[in-house]
């Protein structure tokens, strides 16, 4: 797939109506939502019409240019206050001679346009692409003969058409979007597409043609008074424009062969079905279709591989309502001494449920285990009386507090907030008595995914939460979140925890994390961060580390190797680090532990062939 970088261009035309403080109000809002550019329009008035015209064409844009004329200073005054807010400037000029007006305040512009009614005008083309900024050339109402004359005189660089239909407003028919990827194909450059369509809506298909410009007219209101608000968008269709365009390729993605993504495991699992003991059954007695019964969750053999294991002999007792799993058919593979060893020199821990800690603490005596918790289990009363005082532990919050809302002690939802308080407490309650028991500071992790005001506030927040916890010994890490959370049932997109600015204001404020490795790989996917200087940004400030490995943007949870020898090169550098580092491998605890035993083996060897 080829990959874009869509700069959009919020073209302000005469829609300012000739007020400066409206004009403000659009380059506001532009900069707000991050556009790429603001773009305006210069006519010297001397050089438009003879004002003895009297074509009823002639009079209406007459007047309207006359109405909504800026002078040159007007314009740069505008073009600075643009620049200060972020904004890249642009400016479309209709006559060679009008360069001039602006003298030395041309400079301020970053790129230039020729409209197309002034395609054919070279005088003007030439004299702009000799002031080296990029130039936007608008093709509508053109012949395709024409516009291969003119772009076989253009130099190679510095230029891109935009594919455009001169009518105002273009109706929904009449787009001719495909344009696009054949003059693409024919010319071999970019193409971009100024839309004056009737619905916004087209821009997007204009991006699934390949445009990697966007250029629309932008507006206050849509239905004021003047020629060019009706096929211009508001700031809020802008912002669905810049929505899509900023997840293009990831939208376009998936020339390849098909894997799920991390959702969609979480929702097979939860919705699909597999086989279960429909009665107790013995060691070496041979497994019948009769024993069986299918029921979600899908944890085990299903319908694509059951036969494989009918009639085989299992090799051990299984009860009741067992899922009928792989393991039940192969003798237990333990994990040798020097794993063992290796894993507790490097502190690598297992996540586990209360219900299966036993279990795995006898199977991998790594000496270190974290409990995540479901709502459900700390809503009820937490027995610590079987729990070993001799391991390392640590302790992660649930992501839910009921069945439908997400854990936010920060949410503008009073009844939300409340009761992920009341969540917090109650598992620093156990964690604190955990920690009377083992004698051990036991780190709680959480994962706080959405901020409902501005960073710099939330994080101030933030820390103040976390050190009203601290003060009663209680040690909250906010864990490094991917930029798309998976939850049972779909996604959400998460706008903290995920970036390198985020990484600075951990810095800033002093909040110490859980670097969760996997979710940071799948940053740096997305937003195209450098994963080493992000690290180095938080070096100070991890204090815990979540590991696994990643593919693209939604795949998480992978044993480490499976995003290549760049991923495992970051992860093996980390495992100096002194913290634990709890393995999370997708469903790791299936089959005796089956992930999980692999993933302790696997990390051991990374660690001891560097040494090498």
């Amino acid at each position: 797939m080829k990959k874009n970088n869509v700069k959009i261009i919020a073209e302000i035309g005469i829609n300012h109506n000739g007020s400066l403080s409206d004009a403000k109000e659009l380059i506001k809002l532009a900069a707000n939502e991050r556009l790429f550019a603001i773009k305006f329009q210069y006519r010297n008035l001397d050089n438009v019409y003879f004002g003895l015209s009297k074509e009823i064409g002639d009079e209406i844009l007459s007047n309207e240019i006359n109405k909504n004329y800026l002078s040159p200073v007007e314009i740069y005054d505008l073009a600075t206050f643009a620049r200060k807010l972020g904004l890249k400037v642009g400016i479309s000029f209709f006559d060679e001679k009008d360069i001039g007006d602006f003298n030395d305040y041309i400079s301020i512009f970053d790129f230039f346009k020729v409209p197309s009614v002034e395609f054919t005008n070279l005088p003007l083309i030439n004299s702009l692409l000799k002031l080296g900024k990029y130039l936007y050339l608008s093709l509508g109402a053109q012949n395709q003969d024409e516009i291969e004359r003119i772009f076989d005189i253009l130099p190679d660089d510095g230029w891109m058409p935009l594919h455009c239909v001169s009518n105002y407003p273009v109706s929904i028919q009449n787009p001719k979007l495909g344009y696009i990827p054949f003059l693409e194909k024919l010319i071999g450059r970019s193409v971009g597409y100024s839309s004056h369509d009737s619905n916004w809506e087209v821009t997007l298909l204009a991006l699934q043609q390949g445009a990697t410009v966007i250029e629309r007219h932008i507006t206050l209101d849509k239905e004021s008074k003047g020629l060019d608000h009706s096929s211009s968008s508001t700031i809020d269709e802008f912002k669905k424009i810049a929505l899509f365009a900023s997840n293009l390729n990831h939208i376009l993605d998936g020339s390849s062969p098909r894997n799920p993504n991390q959702g969609e495991l979480l929702n097979m699992q939860n919705l699909g079905r597999s086989y279960y003991l429909k009665n107790n059954i013995k060691q070496m007695q041979v497994l019948k279709k009769e024993d069986l019964i299918y029921r979600s969750p899908k944890i085990g053999l299903d319908m694509s591989n059951i036969e494989n294991y009918l009639l085989k002999p299992v090799v051990q007792n299984a009860s009741s309502g067992s899922p009928v799993v792989k393991s039940m058919f192969n003798k237990e593979v333990k994990i040798s001494e020097g794993v063992i060893d290796t894993c507790r020199k490097i502190n690598l821990a297992l996540p586990v449920r209360l219900h299966d800690y036993a279990i795995f603490e006898e199977q991998f005596p790594i000496g270190s285990f974290e409990f995540h918790l479901s709502f459900q289990e700390v809503l009820s009363s937490i027995d610590i009386s079987k729990i070993n005082a001799m391991n390392n532990y640590s302790v992660h919050l649930p992501d839910y507090i009921n069945s439908t809302q997400l854990i936010d002690p920060f949410s503008i939802d009073d009844q939300q907030k409340t009761q992920s308080i009341n969540l917090i407490n109650r598992v620093a309650e156990f964690v604190e008595k955990l920690q009377d028991k083992t004698g051990n500071l036991i780190p709680i992790v959480g994962s706080f995914s959405i901020a409902n005001c501005d960073k710099v506030s939330y994080y101030t927040n933030y820390k103040s939460f976390l050190e009203k916890y601290k003060e009663n010994s209680v040690i909250i890490l906010p864990q490094w979140l991917p930029p798309i959370a998976w939850y049972f049932g779909g996604s959400v997109d998460l706008n903290i925890s995920n970036n390198q600015d985020d990484a600075e204001l951990f810095k800033v404020n002093n909040i110490d994390i859980c670097m969760d490795l996997g979710h940071m790989l799948l940053g740096r996917n997305f937003f195209n961060f450098d994963a080493d200087i992000l690290l180095k940004t938080l070096e100070d400030n991890i204090r815990h580390i979540h590991i696994s490995d990643a593919l693209g943007i939604d795949g998480e949870g992978f044993p480490v190797g499976t995003g290549g020898k760049k991923n495992v090169a970051l992860i093996s550098n980390i495992l100096d680090n002194k913290c634990v580092k709890v393995i999370e491998v997708w469903q790791g605890h299936l089959n005796h532990g089956e992930g999980f035993k692999n993933e302790l083996i696997n990390l051991s060897n990374i660690y001891n062939n560097r040494l090498q």
